[in-house]
């Protein structure tokens, strides 16, 4: 089983949750340290945990093009849609509420498409 600082496992011992917090050697194999609530440390057995949830990934730089690119997206989307809506006669009230909800539009069905997409994980 590999583990990474972090993630969520449970002691089958006495079923304490607890967060990895990193692993030691000692005479008699290699042990995991978790921390549990109330900043407890305490030495377990790899084969004495049970992996309840992984830690959520850092963001990355991918996401953040891919953020900026679907607010530009859905910020062209204003425009044109309050743009057709100004050039069709339309006041300006009219207008912006057609924007806002372009905008609105694209930025729900690229989030929609994103949790599709998106790896599942467990949250505790």
């Amino acid at each position: 089983m590999q583990l990474a600082i972090g993630d969520v496992v449970r002691d089958r011992s006495d079923m304490t949750l607890g967060t990895v917090a990193g692993a030691a050697d000692q005479a008699d194999g290699s042990v995991v340290v978790i921390q549990l609530s109330g900043g407890e440390l305490r030495q377990v057995q790899r084969y004495d945990l049970e992996l309840v949830g992984r830690r959520p990934e850092s963001k990355t730089a991918g996401g953040s093009v891919a953020s900026w690119g679907r607010h530009g997206l859905a910020f062209t989307a204003a425009t044109l849609g309050g743009g057709a809506e100004l050039a069709s006669g339309g006041g300006w009230l009219l207008a912006f509420l057609v924007g806002l909800g372009s905008s609105s539009a694209v930025v729900t069905a690229v989030q929609a498409v994103q949790r599709m997409a998106a790896p599942r994980r467990i949250h505790v």
